[in-house]
């Protein structure tokens, strides 16, 4: 299945954000592009001073509820192409690359919960509090992308117009920059490079169902932007807009410190590489069977 989200102009992503609801009014589709089936995620705005409501401090939910952890998607050295690797295994202290290149990150004092109960073992859980992890050229996403992890929002995150960060680099205003981030219960990545575009590929709102773990990856292989939940294919769009970018690393908030993210997040895998849909489903724990991604409950 294909689908063309709503292309964001420049002006729309210097404008206050909006989410899925009906109100303002949708920006016009780009004219030379396919008409969307369905209406995806819109996060349209990365205004330096957004309303309060977009900023706000929002606490976790107590999800509680516990699923059977997975195994570690690799054993022994981490694959060629992977770049970083967040696990979440740690308790305090740098919050660790597992993919042996050393890009580990600094978590705050506040705002989260290190060991909580993860997808793979333990979790991070977001409350205000981020990880920054420095800007490195190994990090950059040269000739191809791909971008896994698992998340667990919040309810908060399942209202219209909140919005969450999962991983970013860049502020989102008109720079290069890599952002994601979930609102309306749906996810959203954006590839941006000031000085040629942007492209972006969105899911529905309620995709991500609250307090349950959902397997997101994002691939993009210079033409074509994916996007797989649970590693089934659920939209596309053009892709490329790829470089390198002079920005930290963010998890659980944009650089500028807007877009805390609220609920859980596990095994981020950062590729510099198109991974397959088949990897794709095995990274998530799943078995790839008949074209067919079966993850475990």
């Amino acid at each position: 299945m294909s689908f063309a989200p709503r292309l964001l102009s420049p002006l729309l992503l210097a404008a206050p954000l909006f989410g899925c609801g009906t109100a303002p009014p949708p920006p016009p589709l780009d004219p030379t592009s396919p008409t969307p089936s369905k209406a995806p995620l819109e996060i349209a705005g990365d205004a330096p001073s957004p309303p309060q409501a977009h900023t706000k401090q929002i606490a976790a939910a107590d999800c509680s509820a516990a699923s059977a952890p997975l195994p570690a998607p690799f054993l022994g050295p981490a694959p060629p192409g992977l770049a970083a690797w967040y696990r979440f295994e740690e308790t305090d202290g740098p919050v660790l690359d597992s993919s042996g290149h050393g890009h580990h990150g600094a978590a705050t004092s506040s705002g989260l919960v290190r060991g909580a109960p993860g997808r793979v073992g333990r979790g991070l859980s977001f409350s205000g509090g981020h990880v920054r992890v420095p800007s490195s050229p190994g990090l950059d996403f040269t000739t191809a992308a791909t971008i896994e992890l698992w998340v667990r929002i919040a309810p908060e995150l399942n209202e219209r117009l909140t919005v969450g960060s999962t991983v970013s680099r860049g502020t989102g205003e008109s720079d290069d920059n890599v952002t994601m981030q979930a609102s309306c219960g749906g996810i959203q990545l954006i590839f941006s490079r000031a000085s040629t575009g942007t492209t972006n590929v969105g899911s529905d709102c309620g995709v991500l169902p609250v307090c349950a773990w959902t397997h997101v990856a994002y691939v993009n292989d210079g033409r074509t932007l994916a996007l797989y939940i649970n590693g089934a294919l659920t939209a596309t769009y053009k892709g490329g807009f790829l470089g390198p970018l002079q920005s930290d690393l963010f998890i659980g908030r944009r650089a500028q410190g807007i877009f805390p993210f609220a609920g859980t997040m596990d095994e981020i895998l950062w590729w510099r590489e198109a991974r397959t849909q088949a990897q794709i489903c095995g990274d998530a724990g799943g078995r790839w069977s008949d074209g067919r991604c079966l993850l475990r409950p």
